[in-house]
């Protein structure tokens, strides 16, 4: 989820802070220990440390967290290193996320007035180049340059880099004072700041020579500095507690055969409407203000709703992680669809084949669709990367949305596809094994892996009130 979000809704800062003058020389630490923690549990541990290098300092992350997911427990290993140049821009830097069969490794470097970067799967190397025009930072060197600027107070602006997203956007820092806190026992006077990047916000208390002692961030995650021997101990986490559940949204009701729901209304509270997708052909809004919008599972239920098309062929063209045009993407598909010349009957075709040949299996990973076709195993992000790669593969225009479905009593985070088909957007669901999906996927935002983390910032903060609800058997409303 904390994957990924590009657009910053924040107004454009006062003040540029890498222009600000240096008041003293941060000298490199030693290596810092954290605690990570999710809702008050501990999920695993951080290192972090920060060195001189010929080019100006080394900075280096590493992070293991354990996740219980579905009463599996999910290991993820995160690895991250950096130069960085005496003003803290970045010149190189790697990242490398594993868990389980998934394995994805960054590699990126600022050359010629570019940032360009190596993504690599198993499957072919991606390559991404971004034009910059200033220096670029890394929201984990933040405390090292407010330290060597004395922690000036007001509200900055800097050019950053975000190695789970891919992408460069402006990044937020406002310094807010001192405040004293107690960390693990121990009593800190600390400098407390905030951050914004990539729409989610961070707070740190950070001591004057740039240690963060204590790290917040969106959701209920949280890292506090400790000892060496604390961070590795991490205790057996209680079989009760499951990330997916702790991180799902409650309804005010419970809803009976919710796969079969063909219509709901809906009141959605603690979203700002601005950066979210409310409206297409299988759903609108209704109000602002409250906030109330209506899902059909009926085909082109309210193809009267603008939603800004203008030409198809951005969604039949190959981007990050979708790679249509991968020869065993378009082998598979074509297998698939085989001498089928309705689009309809191939869409339905390549979300039956996703169905009955991925398994529903828990995954943390940037999905790439030629990975999922190799592992043929993860949830629902790993089903729609590989149904849109290979839907657009067959012809057919295909996009992904994001938001929630109703599952168990809650409403859990989820993907899935939509395809256009006889004039208008269709909402499917190769996760679920359904043609059409049902009404009860309320769909926030749509775009890859690039768009995910734009959902953490309503994460705790999401309400659903069913207002209307009908299914093929049933209407009720509690109006």
């Amino acid at each position: 989820m904390a994957l990924v979000y590009t657009h910053n809704y924040s107004d454009k800062p006062t003040a540029d802070l890498a222009s600000i003058n240096q008041v003293s020389d941060i000298e490199p630490g030693t290596k810092r220990w954290y605690d990570v923690q999710l809702n008050g549990n501990k999920i695993g541990y951080a290192m972090m440390s920060y060195n001189k290098s010929p080019l100006g300092y080394v900075f280096k992350d590493y992070s293991l967290l354990r996740m219980p997911m579905a009463g599996v427990m999910r290991e993820v290993l995160l690895d991250f290193y950096a130069v960085v140049d005496k003003e803290y821009s970045v010149k190189s830097f790697t990242f490398g996320l594993a868990s389980g069969d998934y394995t994805t490794d960054i590699f990126g470097g600022v050359q010629g007035g570019f940032l360009e970067m190596d993504v690599r799967t198993e499957g072919e190397p991606t390559h991404i180049a971004i034009p910059l025009v200033d220096g670029v930072y890394l929201p984990g060197m933040v405390p090292l340059l407010l330290a060597s600027r004395g922690f000036p107070a007001g509200e900055f602006g800097l050019t950053s880099l975000d190695p789970f997203n891919l992408a460069v956007g402006e990044m937020v820092v406002r310094v807010i004072g001192k405040e004293s806190i107690k960390v693990d026992g121990d009593k800190y006077e600390t400098n407390k700041i905030e951050i914004e990047n990539s729409g989610m916000s961070t707070t740190m208390f950070v001591l004057d020579d740039g240690t963060v002692v204590k790290e917040i961030e969106t959701a209920g995650m949280e890292m506090h500095l400790t000892s060496r021997e604390k961070a590795l101990d991490i205790p057996e986490i209680n079989p009760d507690w499951d990330i997916l559940k702790s991180l799902a949204v409650g309804v005010d009701r419970e809803l009976d055969n919710p796969r079969e729901a063909a219509y709901m209304k809906v009141e959605l509270q603690g979203i700002e409407k601005a950066g979210f997708n409310l409206e297409d052909d299988f759903q609108n809004k209704l109000s602002d203000k409250p906030l109330v919008i209506e899902m059909s599972s009926d085909e082109c239920a309210f193809n009267d709703n603008d939603t800004g098309i203008v030409n198809l062929d951005r969604y039949l063209k190959p981007e990050n992680f979708i790679q249509s045009d991968d020869l065993n993407i378009i082998r598979q598909a074509l297998l698939i669809i085989k001498d089928m010349e309705d689009d309809r009957i191939k869409a339905r075709a390549i979300a039956d084949w996703v169905y009955s040949n991925i398994e529903k299996d828990y995954a943390i990973s940037l999905p790439s669709a030629t990975d999922v076709l190799r592992v043929r195993r993860g949830d629902c992000n790993e089903h729609s990367a590989l149904y849109t790669a290979l839907a657009r593969a067959a012809g057919i225009p295909t996009k992904i949305c994001l938001g929630v479905v109703y599952s168990q009593d809650m409403f859990y985070y989820h993907a899935w596809p939509a395809v256009y088909l006889d004039g208008c957007w269709i909402a499917i669901d190769p996760t679920l094994g359904q043609e059409v999906a049902d009404a009860t996927h309320i769909m926030l935002l749509q775009g890859g892996y690039d768009a995910q983390a734009s959902l953490m910032r309503i994460v705790g903060k999401l309400q659903v009130k069913v207002l209307e609800y009908k299914t093929s058997t049933r209407v009720a409303s509690t109006q």
